[in-house]
């Protein structure tokens, strides 16, 4: 006898004949849900391009941002007509083997410095440092054996090659500030000069300018306005809207 359609629909419905599943079945294990993509590896669009907005803003980190001036006493007249123009260093070019800063020319040094004056100094700056602490160089390799050799008296006198290179850079600042000074009006020709590497530290290559009165930016997104005077801690009396 052939069974019906019905009790074929039957049997095949009943819980002995279906396929166990995970939920019910110990042999499975604990179910456990499938993994979801972390938020912390999704990328954010939003974010970033707010972050590289953000580097380009208006503030001490702009090329063009004055800084007050840290080289002069707080009561010398010129510490409060003069400002500081603040080239960064540049790691792309020699990593941590030399100290070299970046060739990216601010415009506000335009009345004074000229782009062809700014790039010759920055390029003859970055050539005598990379000269001078090149660690590949014969005169280093003799510079390491006689100062183990003397217990770094030799260094000590100042007879190393890195020593002397350095004061090469800085004689050679001195000529720039020279030559700035011929082409200059006899008002800004003390004003306007390049502060030696020693007085930064090498983290910087600083340049003196009269007060360019940049004070008062507009943000375009959110519509606020910054002063120099409270941004730079003092010496802000005279502001001006770019």
């Amino acid at each position: 006898m052939t069974p019906t359609p019905s009790q074929h629909s039957l049997h095949s419905d009943s819980p002995s004949k279906r396929p166990p599943t995970p939920a019910k079945d110990l042999e499975y294990g604990i179910p456990h849900p499938p993994p979801q993509q972390s938020r912390a590896s999704t990328p954010r669009p939003s974010i970033q391009a707010s972050s590289t907005k953000s580097n380009l803003a208006w503030g001490p980190s702009h090329p063009c941002y004055p800084h007050p001036n840290p080289h002069l006493p707080l009561t010398s007249p010129l510490h409060s007509t003069t400002r500081i123009i603040r080239i960064p260093r540049d790691w792309m070019i020699k990593g941590d083997l030399a100290p070299t800063f970046s060739h990216t020319y601010p415009e506000v040094l335009d009345p004074w410095v000229s782009e062809p004056d700014f790039r010759t100094l920055i390029q003859d700056v970055n050539e005598g440092l990379m000269r001078a602490f090149s660690p590949y160089g014969w005169r280093a390799w003799v510079d390491a054996v006689l100062g183990v050799a003397t217990g770094w008296i030799y260094e000590d006198l100042g007879f190393a090659g890195v020593k002397q290179g350095a004061r090469d850079v800085e004689l050679l600042i001195e000529e720039w500030n020279g030559q700035r000074r011929k082409g200059l009006d006899k008002e800004d020709e003390d004003l306007v000069k390049a502060i030696p590497l020693r007085r930064t530290g090498y983290l910087c290559l600083d340049i003196q300018i009269p007060d360019p009165h940049v004070g008062v930016v507009e943000d375009e997104g959110e519509g606020e306005e910054i002063a120099d005077g409270s941004a730079a801690g003092g010496g802000g009396e005279e502001q001006a809207k770019v």
